[in-house]
């Protein structure tokens, strides 16, 4: 009888929706904790500028590097450039329309994002890594 007892509150527990005002739980928390925005999968690709290095204080990423973003369903991705070399890792949402890009840094980050049509932009909310701010905040065109 206890054993039942048991089975019954933890069924009961994990499939009740909680009560307004408190956090999820269970199956809930991680069905929506894995949900990733898919206007965001796509290739992906954008010039680093003059400027761009200039205002975000880069120092190991030249002007004039081609930038290619590849996202996944899911978040998985992966960065190609033309100077210094390629980048595997993730973007994991942070909101409705925030992220944080996580490939090759361990930095904390976090970037704003729209998508338009066929342009994608990144908009720096919080980032110290100039080379990252330089590569990733601006419009992407999709290829």
């Amino acid at each position: 009888m206890r054993i039942v007892a048991i089975s019954v509150f933890f069924v009961v527990s994990v499939l009740t929706p909680p009560a307004a005002g408190t956090a999820a739980t269970g199956f809930a928390a991680a069905r929506r904790a894995n949900t990733f925005p898919t206007q965001l999968a796509g290739r992906w690709t954008r010039t680093v500028t003059k400027a761009d290095v200039k205002r975000t204080g880069g120092y190991g990423i030249p002007a004039g590097t081609v930038c290619t973003l590849t996202i996944k369903n899911g978040g998985v991705a992966h960065l190609h450039t033309t100077t210094v070399g390629d980048f595997d890792g993730s973007l994991a949402q942070a909101g409705p329309d925030r992220v944080h890009i996580l490939l090759g840094l361990s930095d904390p980050d976090l970037y704003q994002w729209r998508v338009s049509g066929s342009l994608l932009t990144f908009t720096k909310l919080k980032d110290t890594v100039g080379d990252r701010k330089a590569v990733m905040e601006g419009i992407w065109k999709r290829k």
